[in-house]
């Protein structure tokens, strides 16, 4: 990932952090029969900056599971060895 991707993911979980299940880039998915919460980083048209973040909430502390860009798509079975 470049260093202004980097810097701009970063900035986005911060802003994630203050209320991440009430964001409107947030949303749910299932992986193995379980519900985490997937989060949508996404600036520009095409060709511009869209990743993606998978978290979980445990004991009010949010909980990243995988970061990734959007073109790699959802491994599921690689994030649930991480749940």
């Amino acid at each position: 990932m470049k260093q202004e991707d980097r810097k701009y993911v970063k900035e986005r979980l911060e802003d994630l952090s203050e209320a991440p299940t009430n964001n409107p880039d947030t949303d749910t998915i299932e992986i193995r029969g379980r519900t985490v919460f997937k989060y949508v980083m996404k600036e520009g048209s095409k060709g511009g900056k869209d990743y993606r973040a998978v978290f979980d909430i445990i004991n009010s502390q949010i909980r990243i599971t995988a970061i990734f860009h959007r073109d790699q798509g959802y491994d599921k079975q690689l994030i649930s060895k991480r749940l």
